[in-house]
């Protein structure tokens, strides 16, 4: 399955790729970045099927292959993809240090964490959501193991974190020592909501127009998703925000922590920005965004899955455990899809 949607990914972003006008560096720059983002589609497979489970990674990785948005970016040769490939990886094997104790596991997340320091400054927001992660696990184990169980898993937590930091810091620290010499990277006050007279209204207007973006309130090609992905994300964002608020266990759920505090917190600079954000900027939070449009189809499909199999019989179910009706209205779905937005290059 990952080997055919790796090849429809990167058979997309080779559609009408036309290198012949472009400097040998833009030829480099161009396939360096289709290449990331190809990488990216495997990446947020491993990642979702860590999280949640195959059928959902086979869902999220189709989604995020076919994308017009990640496409287009992918064959900009802008740096954002290199930002959003970074993330995925960062956070996959971040999440494989936590559920299997691997301590090399943290130090392939510090190497691909400190690599996103050099993508811009819209990243520095990202160890925020690591603190967040570490903040919520550590009250999971502290409320949910026994007490043998949880001394081991701390210090492997520990260990693992500070592998971590250190791994980051270390591949990181030129971009540091150049911020340290130029403050005004970050500092600079005309590219803040600072330097507007009124930083309130500013931050009210990023706020609609990321919305925009997201739920498609204008129709152009500018929309991060196309209108149908729009629907199942709404879906999916509500569905899943009510699941993170009801704190089972007396604990928030660790995974859900992580996908929201990506989602929320990535998006801080770009509410920051002065005047109109970039758009490219939204591509560090395109994969939680693919996640949630993917779990808001895959929670139609079982409610459909359901009522069909409530209302006749169906002696052969598919892999999946759909029944035939529903995993048939799927597969039209996704290549509907599929079809819209590889459409939007033609």
């Amino acid at each position: 399955m990952i080997v055919l949607i790796t090849a429809t990914a990167v058979a997309a972003r080779l559609f009408g790729l036309d290198l012949d006008l472009l400097s040998p560096e833009q030829k480099t720059s161009v396939l360096l970045s289709i290449s990331m983002g190809a990488l990216s589609v495997v990446g947020l497979y491993l990642l979702v099927k860590e999280l949640f489970d195959e059928k959902l990674a086979a869902l999220s990785s189709f989604l995020l292959a076919v994308s017009f948005w990640h496409v287009l970016v992918s064959k900009l040769g802008a740096k954002d993809i290199f930002a959003s490939f970074t993330l995925i990886f960062a956070f996959y094997f971040l999440w494989r240090g936590l559920k299997y104790s691997r301590v090399f596991d943290f130090f392939l997340a510090g190497l691909a964490g400190g690599a996103g320091f050099y993508t811009g400054k819209g990243y520095l927001v990202a160890p925020l959501v690591v603190l967040l992660v570490f903040w919520n696990y550590w009250d999971y184990i502290k409320k949910d193991f026994s007490l043998s169980k949880y001394e081991q898993t701390k210090a492997n937590v520990l260990g693992g974190f500070a592998l971590l930091f250190i791994t980051t810091t270390a591949v990181a620290l030129p971009i540091v020592f150049y911020i340290w010499q130029n403050p005004g990277f970050i500092l600079s006050a005309d590219s803040s909501i600072f330097a507007n007279a009124e930083p309130l209204t500013q931050i009210s207007q990023n706020f609609i127009w990321i919305v925009d973006k997201l739920l498609l309130i204008k129709f152009n090609n500018g929309n991060l998703l196309s209108w149908p992905l729009s629907i199942f994300f709404a879906i999916g964002f509500i569905k899943e925000l009510t699941h993170w608020f009801r704190r089972k266990h007396g604990h928030f759920s660790v995974v859900h922590t992580f996908l929201f505090s990506w989602l929320f917190i990535m998006l801080i600079p770009i509410l920051l920005s002065a005047g109109e954000p970039s758009i490219l900027g939204l591509s560090v939070i395109l994969p939680p965004i693919i996640i949630l449009s993917a779990k808001g189809i895959w929670w139609v499909i079982e409610k459909l899955n359901r009522w069909n199999h409530t209302a006749f019989i169906h002696p052969y179910k598919h892999s999946s455990g759909l029944d035939v009706e529903p995993t048939l209205a799927l597969i039209a779905l996704l290549l509907s899809i599929a079809i819209l937005e590889i459409s939007k290059f033609v």
